[in-house]
């Protein structure tokens, strides 16, 4: 399970948070600050504080480490598995369920939920009962059961004086020791008498029935109990006995048993070779079957998914582009794709972004001083981002990546042509991996990497949906100057934005004041 988490968690620090302007976990744990909001919470903290429980029981599963930190402070920090599970519960629920519209992983995530409750529910009213079972007292003997109501080779477990007590029958023959094994805490009562040893049914440690003494060349050790007889009534003595005391063996042989014989019933341990055989044969064809239902899910499951888009990041096929680079009002290069029936030219505008999670704003910025002008004609190496039909470019190499073709251009001038004042309802998201270089490269799942890319000088983008086609306004401030850092606490959230729309080029750019033109939804 560590292994698994460890390739999930590092493919997401590696995907969502590295390559930006913080330390990769700094990034998981300062990207998403709604620590305040269930709704909003940053639930990949919930998961990486999962991965370390699994990290902390994957390195200490060795039994040095059991015998170091002993029985019971181990099996404490085991038990935090638990805790695990509710983490990964929560990180699933406050994550990609959030995003997905579909019943599929809700189901899937309550179905799993609702079983492990109910079994251990179960499993802890079986156990209450034997807690809260009261035993007939005669002086310092209490009653226990009749003979005939232990099975064969097994044990009825009680309390006594506070402690669960396993009594076995085996052989003719009657004993009692302390019900918890000296390994990991495990029920003795719950294991079987194989070979003259009580057997625990977790990982095989054995003692001696009469003496509560594992065998040579082992030396753990657990308390054994007195018992007597009268007729086929069962009594033990309150009082437990020094670990690894002589009990001798209360003789039930003149008693006709009734009780079933459990000996022949399976019971699997890791250093025997009984009932090896069927119980491969079992787990192979529960595994063969699980393995099949799991792919026929899978695939479904993946059929089903609604949120993967149209798009793509082309970083190992680098295209040349030739046009014009101007700064505002935003990174861009403006390309001449041709003219329509009335001569007038045909410009595409492709949103420049740097390489990983960083804005292009300095590279176009010290192109444009050194040929002192507002806009260059370059050309420009980098890989297309692409959604349907909106897309951007990333300069792969950098600076590098950009070639000064001439200082004059014949590209008629980028201007902004004013729609008007406006409220626009949806997400804001960074045009590169909203665009393809994620997918999906939106919503809560993808809040805390939009918030790098964005704080690292990728210009906000809204992306919104009118008339049914979903549309795109790249955000600024009232001056036309960057935001980045006023819309970090509103990435990935629904939200409505006033401000003054207007169009460059084929594009939309809407002007807002930060502090009361956005509200969340």
């Amino acid at each position: 399970m560590f292994l698994i988490a460890s390739l999930h968690v590092v493919i997401c620090l590696l995907w969502f948070h590295s390559g930006g302007d913080v330390h990769p976990l700094v990034s998981l744990f300062a990207s998403n600050t709604h620590y305040g909001s269930l709704r909003f919470f940053p639930f990949q903290t919930l998961g990486f504080v999962a991965w370390i429980i699994f990290m902390l029981m994957a390195f200490t599963s060795h039994d040095f480490w059991l015998h170091f930190l002993s029985p019971r402070v181990w099996k404490v920090l085991h038990m935090l598995v638990y805790l695990a599970y509710s983490l990964i519960v929560m990180h699933v629920m406050l994550g990609i369920i959030q995003l997905e519209d579909s019943p599929v992983i809700f189901l899937m995530i309550m179905t799993g939920l609702l079983a492990l409750c109910t079994l251990h529910i179960i499993a802890g009213y079986k156990e209450w009962k034997i807690d809260h079972t009261i035993l007939a007292a005669n002086n310092d003997w209490l009653y226990l059961c009749e003979v005939d109501d232990i099975a064969e080779s097994r044990a009825k477990i009680i309390v006594v004086n506070d402690e669960r007590v396993a009594v076995f029958k085996y052989d003719g023959l009657l004993s009692a020791v302390h019900n918890v094994c000296k390994h990991q805490n495990g029920p003795l009562g719950e294991g079987r008498v194989i070979k003259g040893c009580i057997t625990c049914p977790w990982h095989g440690y054995q003692y001696r029935p009469e003496d509560g003494s594992a065998p040579p060349p082992f030396n753990e050790r657990v308390a054994t109990y007195r018992l007597k007889l009268e007729g086929e009534k069962i009594y033990i003595h309150t009082a437990a006995l020094p670990e690894g005391t002589m009990v001798e063996a209360l003789s039930i042989k003149g008693i006709q048993s009734k009780s079933v014989d459990s000996a022949s019933e399976g019971f699997f341990i890791g250093w025997s070779n009984e009932n090896k055989t069927s119980l491969f044969s079992f787990t192979r064809n529960f595994a063969l079957a699980f393995v099949f239902v799991g792919l026929l899910f899978g695939s479904l499951f993946t059929l089903a998914q609604r949120h993967i888009a149209d798009s793509s990041f082309d970083y190992d096929h680098l295209k040349e582009f030739k046009g014009q680079m101007v700064l505002k009002p935003f990174p861009a290069l403006r390309v001449l794709t041709g003219r329509d029936i009335s001569g007038n030219p045909l410009i595409a505008t492709f949103p420049l972004v740097n390489a990983e999670k960083f804005g292009a704003d300095e590279i176009v910025k010290s192109y444009l001083s050194q040929n002192k002008a507002d806009a260059v004609g370059v050309k420009i190496t980098g890989a297309v981002i692409k959604r349907d039909s909106v897309r951007a470019i990333e300069l792969s190499d950098g600076a590098a990546s950009v070639k000064v073709l001439n200082a004059a251009h014949t590209m008629p001038p980028a201007k902004l042509t004013m729609i008007g004042d406006t409220i626009l309802r949806g997400q804001i998201i960074d045009p590169k991996c909203y665009l393809g270089a994620m997918n999906p490269g939106e919503g809560k799942p993808h809040r805390s990497c939009a918030i790098r890319c964005i704080s690292g000088g990728i210009m906000p983008m809204l992306a919104y949906r009118s008339n049914g086609r979903m549309k795109y306004a790249v955000l600024l401030g009232s001056a036309g100057e960057r935001i980045n850092k006023e819309v970090l606490d509103y990435v990935a959230e629904p939200v409505a934005i006033k401000g003054r729309l207007y169009t460059f080029d084929d594009w939309q750019v809407l002007y807002i004041d930060p502090k009361v033109g956005i509200t969340r939804q």
